[in-house]
């Protein structure tokens, strides 16, 4: 896992990593839910402009899991509690490539 702690940042950059993590924060202690999580980390990691390509990817891949059980769960009209673990291994996963 490429973690952020050797890679110099930019300011910008900096703030947008914070504001995935808060974002992050806001869903585990649920304040926003799954859907508005999936559509802030998305837009936020497509506005990072100096984070190299490998961290990027790894994030995307954590992303597009979240993405993925949000669509599964939507089209065969499931709890979202039912792919807890799938949601619980991606946020975990963000968190850690985050590791501000």
């Amino acid at each position: 896992m490429n973690k952020l702690n050797n890679i110099t940042l930019t300011e910008y950059d900096f703030r947008q990593l914070n504001l995935m993590k808060e974002t992050l924060g806001a869903y585990v202690e649920n304040k926003i839910p799954l859907n508005v999580l999936i559509d802030r980390l998305r837009d936020l990691l497509d506005c990072l402009q100096d984070v190299n390509n490998e961290w990027k990817e790894q994030f995307y891949e954590h992303w597009l899991s979240l993405e993925q059980v949000y669509a599964v769960a939507l089209d065969r009209n499931e709890p979202q509690s039912q792919y807890e673990s799938y949601i619980n291994d991606s946020v975990k996963g963000m968190d850690s490539l985050l590791g501000l």
